[in-house]
């Protein structure tokens, strides 16, 4: 429920009368207790970590919004959105800026520019069953990711090609510097184009430049009061060096290119819901040296499957990686085995009015012996054939 913020106080402090938008004030504050289990990691029989428990507040997808409308005639107006994070478990400082635009919206669609989770995420996002995907057991946790400790990944500024080590890997991500494009709704199709500017863009001396850009597209069917949907989304990456995480050499690829398409569709038969996924990832490095992966290729699949009923529902969901198909540098392809992995979650979530949510969630990823996926709150999440468990119980209350 939204609630009106009057401004008749900040108003009367102007000499003359000034007439002002109506400003709302919503959100989600979502917070649980999280028990959360990782095995042992070991490599080539080494070991790499022992095994480990711990106990945390998570506060999932917690956030404040503001938001205004300005109605500019013709139909059209002027549409503002600020999302802040909310962390009502920790003291740290937290990047207090989610998704927030300035815009016009009319009859032909939107246009707005800000910061944004991209149409690519957001196609994955809606399917989730258990309360979005951001918490334990979402399908970001096998999506829009090879593995590497990645689950999400924000902004373009760390995306240099000499940040060996690291690199920006995952599509399930939410970018800066964003102008977007929301077509109207079209007898039940509508489409997104978001593209990212080059305001990271660098022109170094003696040395290689990059532009790290993103351009995500995607468009989905669902005709009205029509019981399925389907839709199909596609993201490139520009010289976000996502292999550095993976090549350390320590001698930087000149340039990359990364990309991602994924297919996915829904059915309800009454009251239950059924939701498919597939995706392909891609990367490429060009100029890396010798024994570094220039080329790494992953296929997963995702199922889920949600059931309501009179006091809230039932959800559950299974991801499935693959074993990745990688090109080494003076070396050759070939299929890199036990990095594939599989993730499982289910979650009973119990209205307790209108406003107020009582969750339940259970979580499992179990990586093979080379895999690196993760899970919400993992304590050894990322190190090789480590498998994870998380279980859930929290409030979730919305405004």
């Amino acid at each position: 429920m939204k609630k009106s913020l009057i401004a008749v106080a900040v108003a009367g402090l102007f000499a003359a009368p000034v007439a002002m938008a109506e400003v709302t004030l919503s959100g989600a504050i979502n917070l649980g207790i999280e028990i959360a289990k990782s095995s042992s990691s070991t490599v080539l029989g080494v070991p790499i970590a022992n095994g480990l428990t711990k106990t945390l507040l998570n506060r999932n997808y917690s956030h404040v919004d503001l938001e205004s409308v300005d109605d500019i005639g013709g139909g059209n107006k002027v549409i503002f959105h600020y999302q802040l994070i909310a962390s009502p478990q920790s003291t740290g400082v937290d990047n207090t800026n989610r998704n927030s635009f300035l815009g016009v919206a009319g009859s032909w669609g939107a246009f707005k520019m800000g910061t944004n989770e991209n149409v690519y995420e957001r196609m994955m996002y809606t399917a989730d069953p258990l309360d979005g995907a951001l918490g334990p057991g979402g399908n970001l946790m096998i999506l829009g990711t090879p593995g590497l400790g990645t689950a999400f990944d924000t902004g373009q500024g760390g995306c240099s090609p000499t940040n060996s080590g690291a690199g920006c890997i995952g599509f399930y991500r939410r970018t800066d510097q964003t102008i977007w494009y929301e077509s109207p709704n079209f007898n039940g199709f509508a489409f997104e184009v978001d593209y990212t500017l080059s305001a990271f863009k660098s022109s170094p001396i003696g040395g290689s430049s990059f532009d790290p850009k993103i351009l995500s597209v995607g468009g989905k069917f669902q005709p009205e009061g029509a019981p399925f949907y389907v839709d199909l989304s596609y993201e490139k990456h520009e010289d976000l060096f996502a292999l550095n995480a993976l090549n350390l050499s320590g001698v930087p690829a000149t340039s990359s290119s990364d990309t991602g398409i994924q297919v996915g569709g829904g059915y309800m038969i009454g009251d239950l819901g059924l939701h498919v996924r597939y995706e392909q990832l891609k990367y490429k490095s060009d100029g890396t040296s010798a024994l570094d992966t220039n080329e790494l290729k992953r296929t997963a699949y995702w199922f889920g499957v949600k059931y309501n009923l009179p006091s809230g529902y039932v959800g559950g969901e299974i991801g499935i990686a693959q074993n990745w198909k990688i090109n080494i540098t003076g070396v050759g392809s070939g299929t890199a085995n036990d990095t594939g992995a599989k993730m499982f979650g289910i979650g009973y979530f119990h209205n307790l009015s209108k406003q107020s949510q009582l969750q339940f969630i259970y979580a499992r990823t179990d990586n093979a012996d080379l895999a690196t996926y993760t899970q919400a709150g993992a304590p050894n999440g990322g190190l090789p054939g480590s498998d994870h468990q998380v279980f859930h119980v929290g409030i979730k209350h919305t405004y």
